[in-house]
C-alpha cells in the first residue's frame, strides 16, 4: 500500500487507529523513515500518534487539512526535511516548548494567529518564523 499524505492528511481518514497508523507509517517508510513506526493513540481530531525513533520520542497531532504539529526529543532536520516532503508544505514555525521537546508546526493557513500564540507564552522558547505568514 502506498499511501501519500493526500489519505491522511488532506482528506479526513476514517476513525480507525490501524488504518491511521498504516497511511501515515507507509507515507514516512516511503520516503525513507523505515525506522519510524507511529502508534495512533486519538483516532478523532485533532489526531494524535506517537512513535520512537532511534531511541528519541516523536509524537503528531493533526488535524486534517489545517495543521500538522512534530514534537520530537530534539531537532532532527532529516524528519523535518521528510515530513516537509509528505505534507508538500513548508513548515511555518519552530520552538522548544515547556517539556523540552522540539516544536515543528505546519500550517494550511497562513499561521499568524498560531504564531501569536506561541510567541505569547513564554514557556516556549528558540521561536523560529521558518515561513512568513501571508496576510
Amino acid at each position: 500500500m502506498a499511501t501519500t499524505s493526500r489519505s491522511w492528511f488532506y482528506t479526513t481518514p476514517d476513525a480507525r487507529p490501524y488504518m491511521i497508523e498504516e497511511r501515515v507509517n507507509h507515507s514516512l517508510w516511503k520516503n525513507r523513515l523505515q525506522g519510524l513506526y507511529m502508534s495512533c493513540v486519538h483516532p478523532f481530531s485533532p489526531i494524535r500518534m506517537e512513535g520512537d525513533w532511534n531511541g528519541m520520542p516523536v509524537q503528531f497531532e493533526f488535524q486534517p487539512g489545517q495543521y500538522f504539529i512534530l514534537r520530537s526529543g530534539r531537532e532532527v532536520r532529516e524528519l523535518i526535511g521528510v515530513l516537509r516532503q509528505v505534507l508538500l508544505m513548508r513548515p511555518t514555525v519552530s520552538y522548544v516548548d515547556a517539556t523540552g521537546f522540539h516544536v515543528v508546526e505546519w500550517h494550511t493557513d497562513s499561521g499568524a494567529e498560531r504564531l501569536h500564540q506561541i510567541q505569547s507564552n513564554n514557556a516556549n522558547q528558540s521561536v523560529r518564523l521558518l515561513k512568513k505568514p501571508s496576510a
